[in-house]
């Protein structure tokens, strides 16, 4: 079934979570109870007689764990790649002038999240545990209720990322497209000679054809030379290909392109340019937009999108990775 990214990450998060909790269990010394009020400050996360470990000590020591693990195995990155693309959801937000929400539309998504996080736990127990159960078992410290409050706090990033994303499909330019890739200039000639032969209303037919019998791409015999709706600047493909389709008219076909992956012949079959009506205007029918399996694929994609046009500057200083705890990057 499909799974909704931002909550992989949070879970991900969760059973890390479960991990530090049942590494202090074995500590010689008393575990304070989860949320008891002391003396720290936000920033710190331990104190030991005099001693205070900070969150920046916490991220550093993630990071020498991290480092010696498999990549698969490892939560720091996606944990801050998580972090980046929410802080991204809310610049964009605010720039299209804000996505206010109802308290009924986050209780529906909730709830929505709920059940999709519910039927996951069926199909990975066999139905052999209930959701109350599953979290028993994971140690995070949280029954159903608390879980609900956990995942309710995140509903309105669902929905505005959810939002979002269909509004950009809904406004911005884009095309469909075809291409034949081979390995040498000498077959994309070839095959450009050969187009160049055909009738005008039989050229998509016979690109189709070539696609299946010469193109190297594996999915040619399926997609018949194919690609996935292009939005400009969305970074799909590499630049040498964008820029030749977006020179492109409809119905034209490429000279032999070459890039990372051999010779292409790209083809512009349509081209969509959408009015673009203010969120606000649209919001009703992009809330009602159901999900599509591949959504992070989707959201994915608006993510580059974003980075490509708004020019979002981005600077990191991950303790252990970049500098040390409490310092500066170039005092690493």
């Amino acid at each position: 079934m499909h799974r909704h990214w931002l909550f992989r990450c949070a879970l991900f998060v969760l059973f890390t979570a479960a991990g530090l909790v049942i590494s202090c269990e074995f500590s010689a010394q008393e575990v304070p109870a989860k949320g008891v009020a002391n003396t720290l400050k936000p920033g710190e996360i331990m104190r030991v007689g005099d001693r205070i470990i900070t969150g920046e000590q916490l991220i550093a020591r993630m990071w020498d764990f991290e480092f010696m693990t498999q990549p698969k195995n490892r939560v720091l990155n996606d944990s801050l790649v998580y972090l980046r693309d929410t802080a991204v959801i809310e610049l964009e937000a605010k720039r299209l002038g804000g996505v206010p929400l109802s308290e009924k539309e986050i209780d529906e998504e909730t709830d929505r999240q709920l059940n999709a996080i519910k039927q996951m736990v069926k199909e990975e127990t066999h139905g052999t545990l209930t959701l109350n159960e599953w979290l028993e078992q994971q140690n995070v410290g949280m029954d159903v209720e608390s879980f609900r409050v956990y995942v309710r706090e995140r509903a309105p990033t669902f929905i505005t990322r959810r939002i979002l994303v269909r509004y950009f499909e809904a406004t911005e330019p884009s095309l469909e497209c075809k291409h034949i890739l081979v390995k040498t200039l000498a077959e994309a000639n070839d095959i450009h000679d050969v187009l160049d032969d055909v009738a005008k209303d039989d050229i998509n037919t016979k690109f189709e054809d070539l696609a299946v019998q010469r193109s190297i791409d594996p999915a040619a015999g399926i997609t018949k030379g194919k690609l996935p709706r292009i939005y400009e600047n969305d970074g799909t493909l590499v630049k040498e290909a964008a820029e030749a389709l977006w020179k492109l008219k409809d119905g034209e076909y490429s000279k032999p392109v070459h890039t990372q992956y051999g010779y292409h012949i790209f083809k512009r079959d349509r081209t969509f340019t959408p009015e673009r009506k203010p969120l606000n205007a649209l919001r009703a029918e992009l809330m009602k937009a159901p999900d599509r399996n591949n959504e992070s694929d989707y959201f994915n994609r608006w993510i580059r999108w974003v980075f490509n046009t708004q020019k979002y500057k981005i600077e990191r200083r991950l303790p252990g990775f970049d500098c040390r705890p409490g310092k500066p990057n170039e005092e690493k």
